[in-house]
């Protein structure tokens, strides 16, 4: 079954950090789908090198998981591909403005 949608599992303005885990899952996992994250960095997306926290289980786990590290407010996104006879069918999950903070403090 093709990638047709792809769901985070925080929302648009939350408050989360350092350390804490986010989520990305699809409509399907088989064919394996792959996954990757982006950042929104100086007016573009950027791929974001593999920090996935799930020791590449992605296509067992049926999702991908990212551990936060930078404190600030970060735009991300999660992309996810599988590809069915050589066609590659790719979605993307809704653009979320995260406030990442240090354990025990808040976002000002």
């Amino acid at each position: 079954m093709p990638v047709k949608r792809v769901q985070l599992n925080v929302s648009d303005g939350d408050h989360v950090t350092v350390g804490d885990v986010i989520q990305c899952s699809s409509n399907t996992i088989y064919p394996p789908v792959s996954y990757y994250w982006q950042q929104y960095v100086n007016e573009s997306w950027q791929q974001l090198q593999q920090q996935d926290d799930d020791n590449d289980d992605n296509e067992d786990s049926g999702g991908s998981m990212l551990r936060l590290s930078t404190v600030g407010v970060h735009v991300m996104r999660c992309v996810a591909y599988n590809v069915i006879r050589s066609s590659r069918y790719n979605a993307t999950s809704d653009n979320v403005t995260l406030y990442v903070v240090e354990p025990g403090k808040c976002f000002r």
